[in-house]
């Protein structure tokens, strides 16, 4: 298999790689109960299930919106030739970064893309990303050091869809502290698989689409945990957040 590098700017890049979490949002439907026990809450829980998906921090969504500009970008780049001769050639490329001094959400990084397109003959039929990194933040809800690890696929690449159709696989270890209810710090493992996510191809907005996620870890001198549940991308830069003991939690980014 031929290997052919392309480097894309930092500015292009940065928000597909950044894992720092930045405020935003989470309105729940119903009071969390357990933040007099010695595990996490479903607040918490929610707080990093979010940042994990929004693209405010670098999540899911990021990921996901940034592999269909990247596609955008490698088949428009193929305009005075055919998108063909691309397939079955891997490219790679990696960048690292940090937040300026005195920013108040503080941040480093450091990842890892390279992707395929597979064809049928010379019919082009899917992208196949992959991402891996390690970073770290500092934000007014949580602080957290992370590796990630996620495989995209992208398919409707022809000229008569108006979207792109995402499934992919996200999966974050890390480290957190959180900075809410009983400031618990934990570590976790979270592994969303999002299901058929419509993202259009002339705003590259998520549009539709779902996902399950699960999340399990151990509170600092507690006890495990395990959560499981699942997100419903409702377009207009939101998604639902049901675990599996009913409680609801609305994501915006």
């Amino acid at each position: 298999m031929k290997r052919e590098r392309i480097t894309f700017s930092k500015a292009a890049l940065l928000f597909v790689c950044l894992s720092a979490g930045i405020l935003f949002t989470i309105s729940s439907c119903k009071k969390d109960d357990s933040t007099t026990t010695d595990t996490i809450s479903d607040d918490d829980v929610s707080e990093v299930v979010s940042q994990s998906v929004s693209t405010q921090s670098g999540g899911l969504v990021t990921q996901s919106t940034a592999a269909a500009s990247m596609t955008s970008t490698v088949s428009s780049m193929r305009t005075s030739a055919k998108i063909a001769d691309q397939c079955g050639i891997m490219h790679d490329t990696t960048i690292t970064g940090a937040s300026e001094a005195g920013a108040v959400i503080t941040y480093s990084y450091n990842c890892s893309w390279n992707w395929l397109l597979t064809c049928d003959g010379t019919t082009p039929q899917t992208y196949v990303w992959n991402y891996a990194g390690k970073a770290s933040y500092d934000a007014p809800r949580m602080s957290s050091s992370d590796s990630s690890k996620a495989n995209i696929t992208i398919t409707g690449l022809g000229g008569d869809s108006t979207y792109y159709v995402v499934n992919q696989t996200y999966v974050r270890n890390g480290s957190q502290t959180s900075k809410i209810n009983e400031k618990r710090s934990f570590t976790s493992v979270i592994t969303i698989t999002s299901a058929d996510i419509r993202i259009s191809k002339s705003t590259l907005k998520v549009i539709s689409g779902t996902g399950t996620v699960s999340i399990s870890g151990t509170v600092t001198g507690g006890k495990s945990f395990t959560r499981t549940g699942t997100i419903t991308f409702l377009g207009n830069d939101k998604a639902t957040l049901v675990l599996t003991n009913g409680k609801s939690y609305t994501i915006e980014w």
